[in-house]
C-alpha cells in the first residue's frame, strides 16, 4: 500500500501545483475576489477560488490510482457485511463508500465555489451540509458506535445519524471558520491528513479485514487531500497570491470529518478513538467558542467577526506567521503524541 499512498500524493501535488495558478486567472476573469473588510487582515483584495487547486489536486490523485494500480480497484471491490443481533443490517462496499466521500466533497466545493462570489445564505449552506453528510452516511461514513477495552456501545439507528451528521457538518465549519489567515487552514488539515496517513500505516496491518481496508482507504484519502493541500500552501503562504475560499475550506474540512469516521471511529482502541479529537482540536475549540459567544450576545451563529483565536493574536502583537507556525506547533505536537499512542497500543 506504500506505493499507492506515495502516486496519490505525489500525483494530486503536482496537480495542485499547476491547476492553483489557473484558479488564480479564472477568480479574477470571473470576479471571485477576496474584497478588504475591517475584520479581515489582508491588504489588498485577493482571489479566492484556490479550492479549485485544492480539490483537483484531490481528485487527480484519485483518478490516477483508479486507471493505474489494480490493487486499488480491488481495494473498491471490498464488501463486509455489518452485523447486529445476528442480523446483516448493512453492507459495506468501499466504491460505494468512497463515491459517496466524493458526492459529498464535491457537493460542498460547489457550494463555496458559488459562495465565493456570491454569499449564499447561512440557512441554505447548512442545508447542503447535512445532504452532504447524509449522502456519505448512506454509503457507509457512519459512527457506529464505540468499542472500547472488548466493550462494544451500538448506538441505535437516530443516535447514529445525529451523531455521524452533527460530526461531519460540524468539522466542515471548523475548518471553515479558522481560515483567516494565510496558510492557517490549509497547515493545519495537511498535518492532521498526514497524522491520519501514519495512524493508517501503524493499524492496518495485523487488523481485523474489514478494518484493515478501511484503513487502507483512509490512506489513499489521506494522501491525495496532503497532497493536494502542500500544492496550494506554495501560493498560500504568507504573503498569499490566494485564499482557499469557501470551496476550499468547506470541500477540505467535510473530506477530513469523512476520513476521521472511516478512519478512527470504528477501532477498538481508546488511543486511535482519540486521534480526530486531537488533531481537529483547534479547530472544533475555536467553531465552539465563536457560536457561543455569537449566540450569548444574540446575534447569528454563523455571523463573522474578529474574535477568533487569530485575531486575538494579531491584536496582541503577532505577526502572521508567527501565530500561523504557533498553531502548526500545536497541531504537531497534539498529532506526535495521538500517533505514539496508537504506536505503543499497537505494540503492546
Amino acid at each position: 500500500m506504500l506505493r499507492l499512498y506515495f502516486i496519490a500524493l505525489v500525483s494530486s501535488l503536482l496537480t495542485s501545483l499547476a491547476v492553483t495558478p489557473i484558479s488564480i486567472a479564472l477568480a479574477r476573469r470571473f470576479g471571485a475576489i477576496d474584497a478588504l473588510d475591517p475584520r479581515k487582515v489582508h491588504q489588498e483584495p485577493k482571489p479566492r477560488w484556490g479550492g479549485i487547486g485544492i480539490m483537483a489536486g484531490f481528485f487527480a490523485g484519485i483518478a490516477v490510482l483508479w486507471f493505474n494500480a489494480p490493487g486499488f480497484r480491488k481495494l473498491l471491490s471490498f464488501n463486509h457485511g455489518i452485523v447486529k443481533a445476528g442480523k446483516v443490517v448493512f453492507t459495506l462496499n468501499l466504491g460505494e463508500q468512497l463515491a459517496g466521500i466524493l458526492f459529498g466533497a464535491t457537493l460542498m466545493f460547489g457550494v463555496g465555489l458559488f459562495d465565493d462570489r456570491r454569499p449564499v445564505r447561512p440557512g441554505m449552506k447548512l442545508t447542503l451540509q447535512i445532504i452532504a453528510a447524509y449522502v456519505a452516511m448512506t454509503y457507509g461514513v457512519r459512527i457506529y458506535g464505540l468499542s472500547l477495552h472488548g466493550m462494544e456501545s451500538h448506538f441505535p439507528l437516530w443516535l447514529m445519524q445525529v451523531a455521524t451528521v452533527l460530526w461531519l457538518t460540524g468539522v466542515c465549519n471548523a475548518v471553515n471558520l479558522i481560515d483567516g489567515l494565510d496558510g492557517l487552514s490549509a497547515g493545519v488539515i495537511a498535518i492532521a491528513a498526514g497524522a491520519f496517513l501514519a495512524v493508517t500505516l501503524i493499524q492496518e496491518r495485523g487488523s481485523a479485514v474489514m478494518f484493515g481496508h478501511q484503513m487502507k482507504l483512509a490512506g489513499v484519502i489521506a494522501a491525495a487531500l496532503m497532497g493536494g493541500l502542500i500544492g496550494f500552501l506554495v501560493y498560500n503562504f504568507h504573503p498569499a497570491s490566494v485564499f482557499m475560499g469557501d470551496s476550499g475550506s468547506l470541500s477540505i474540512g467535510f473530506l477530513v470529518a469523512c476520513l476521521a469516521v472511516i478512519g478512527a471511529f470504528k477501532t477498538t482502541t481508546l488511543a486511535v478513538l482519540l486521534v480526530p479529537f486531537a488533531l481537529m482540536a483547534i479547530p472544533v475549540a475555536d467553531m465552539t467558542l465563536a457560536f457561543s459567544r455569537r449566540m450569548l450576545r444574540g446575534k447569528n451563529p454563523f455571523a463573522p467577526d474578529r474574535l477568533h483565536l487569530h485575531h486575538r493574536l494579531l491584536d496582541a502583537g503577532w505577526t502572521q506567521r508567527e501565530v500561523v507556525f504557533l498553531v502548526y506547533v500545536i497541531t504537531l505536537i497534539l498529532a506526535v503524541v495521538a500517533i505514539t499512542a496508537v504506536a505503543v497500543k499497537k505494540a503492546a
